[in-house]
């Protein structure tokens, strides 16, 4: 008799077992013959046939079983089998033995003291054929309250993408992005899985809806969920120079917004049927907006939008200010209610009596405009300006109201200019139901304020004290009121009057000691900064004096007087710019 064993079944020998083993023979299965196999038996009887057996059997392995297990709130572990090879498994838990079944989720606590748990698989017909596995009980890290803090849409719904703001998301626990169905199981329908350790979760295509993070254990124990969030998709239109912005808005009441435009935060707008309404705006210019809900249970920040402002209104009227230059020069300074914006324009306009109407052009900043038009001309027609604003979209607005700058005249009051009579052209400034000031600034050449200024009214005024020291009176009107904006002047142009410089030189003096007539001196009116020489009969200077506290004693190069007539020559250029001369002669007496 001889026997052979192989690998799988109804596997046989014939004719003959090879290797042809022989009573007594034994088989051990070896971990490669786990499954089935056959084992022959050929009886060979001398002068007759053989006679041949073979018969199946299974041959079972014992690896240590496959499993999972993973710790829970409380002290409890979800244990999970996801071995193949057994027919059912055992645990050892604080209560007993347990049964576990092939890929689902058993809670167990494990006996108290234990660092280990321990799965053991059996086989239904092999009672004593087990196999043992073991693993170190894990520690679960205390649970945390997940955050979800901020929900921001890259684009509006539905298509837009999404990023969700999350954390304190610590392993060990299952998290899902949840979000409100009314149909769904508790209220909520799961979006998706959040790995642990998550800052930030990205959705290609959300839905538009309110959303939480909700966080169980293995054992579904150990439950919370964040406060929801809910999407704002946002659209916008544009029209009459209003921008509305267009709430898809799945928050809840309490919700506050704030709106960001061209990234700078705005309050002034106003609240509207579906959404918010900005009127803030200039036709022809694009802005973009981003709206932040401060809902109750986090943030959410909209989808930027883009808005070109469109318009079939006119523009608001514009103001103008009217100032005369120190170089008598007529500056115009626009006044608009917002920048002007690229593709607007302004067109300037000049009116004066008994002349035609004159187009100063039209000009594409807010820059002041400068009319050169000379002094006499303006004084003898005195012009009024305006100026209207056309923009990007093509309307028009109202002409301003007429700028009419002060135009100021200066004439003697008297034949000496002791007083001086100055008359102007009445100020029309931005806003002609406001009552406008003048004050009166006497000057110096320079143009430096002298003393305080007069506070004076209508469209005259005499000037009494005019300075005394000073040639030449000169004078500006500053004004203010007439709408003019705080802080900001208009000014007349120069006006002056030039007196005549009076010069007294005696022609004769008796420098004896007496105490009268004894110095020649120079008197006058206006004298400053002149030239008085006096000079012998030779022609040689014997005097020269600058200003009226220089005087001659008649000494010539410290030698007493020398009686006889002398010759004097004057010179001053005037504060008008004209020299002034003039001679004589003077006779030192005993």
């Amino acid at each position: 008799m001889t026997y052979g064993v192989l690998k799988g079944i109804d596997k046989d020998y014939f004719p003959s077992c090879l290797p042809p083993n022989k009573l007594p023979y034994t088989y051990t299965p070896q971990a490669a013959d786990v499954g089935d196999v056959t084992v022959s038996e050929l009886l060979t009887i001398p002068g007759g046939t053989p006679i041949y057996y073979i018969r199946n059997y299974k041959v079972y392995g014992t690896p240590p079983p496959a499993f999972t297990a993973i710790a829970c709130a409380g002290g409890a572990y979800a244990i999970t089998v996801t071995d193949a090879t057994y027919d059912n498994y055992t645990v050892q838990t604080a209560a007993g033995t347990t049964n576990l079944i092939r890929n689902q989720s058993v809670t167990i606590l494990p006996p108290a003291g234990a660092t280990t748990i321990s799965v053991t698989g059996n086989y239904t017909l092999i009672g004593t054929c087990v196999g043992n596995s073991s693993q170190p009980l894990p520690v679960l890290a205390p649970p945390q309250t997940p955050l979800f803090t901020t929900l921001t849409l890259q684009g509006p719904l539905p298509g837009g993408a999404a990023t969700l703001a999350v954390g304190q998301l610590p392993a060990g626990y299952l998290y899902t992005l949840q979000i409100a169905d009314a149909s769904a199981p508790g209220g909520f329908r799961r979006v998706a899985d959040v790995p642990a350790g998550s800052t930030s979760i990205a959705l290609s295509a959300p839905e538009a809806g309110c959303y939480r993070i909700s966080r169980t254990d293995a054992c579904g124990t150990s439950q919370a969920a964040t406060p929801v969030i809910c999407t704002l998709s946002l659209s916008g239109t544009s029209t009459q120079n209003r921008n509305q912005l267009l709430l898809s808005d799945a928050g809840s009441p309490g919700t506050t917004y704030s709106v960001l435009r061209n990234n700078t935060p705005i309050t002034n707008y106003t609240v509207i049927a579906g959404g918010l309404e900005d009127a803030d705006v200039q036709c022809g210019t694009t802005y973009t907006y981003v709206v932040r809900a401060t809902q109750p249970g986090g943030t959410a920040i909209s989808n930027p939008i883009s808005i070109l402002t469109k318009s079939s209104l006119a523009p608001a009227q514009p103001q103008l200010i009217a100032s005369v230059k120190d170089d008598n020069s007529v500056e115009l300074t626009p006044l608009l209610g917002a920048p002007l914006t690229p593709g607007s324009s302004l067109h300037y306009q000049r009116t004066a009596p008994g002349q035609v109407l004159a187009d100063l052009g039209t000009f594409t900043d807010a820059n002041a405009l400068v009319d050169s038009k000379p002094l006499e001309e303006l004084l003898a027609a005195p012009p009024c300006y305006s100026v209207r604003l056309t923009d990007v979209c093509g309307n028009v607005s109202p002409e301003s109201p007429a700028a009419c700058p002060a135009l100021l005249t200066a004439t003697p009051a008297d034949p000496d200019g002791n007083t001086v009579a100055l008359t102007w052209t009445p100020f029309g400034g931005p806003n002609p139901s406001i009552p406008v000031a003048y004050t009166l600034q006497r000057l110096a050449a320079d143009g430096t304020v002298l003393g305080p200024p007069l506070a004076v009214s209508g469209t005259r005024y005499t000037d009494f004290a005019p300075p005394s020291d000073r040639q030449v009176a000169r004078y500006r009107l500053q004004i203010s009121g007439a709408g003019l904006p705080a802080g900001t002047y208009s000014y007349s142009n120069h006006a002056s009057v030039t007196r005549k410089l009076t010069l007294t030189i005696p022609t004769a003096f008796t420098p004896n000691g007496d105490g009268l007539n004894d110095v020649l001196e120079v008197k006058g009116k206006y004298l400053n900064h002149y030239t008085f020489v006096v000079v012998d009969r030779n022609g040689q200077e014997v005097f020269r004096g600058t200003q009226r506290s220089d005087t001659w004693d008649g000494r010539i190069q410290g030698h007493q007087p020398v009686l006889g007539a002398y010759a004097w020559r004057f010179q001053q250029d005037q504060e008008d710019g004209k020299r002034f001369t003039a001679t004589g002669s003077v006779t030192i007496l005993k």
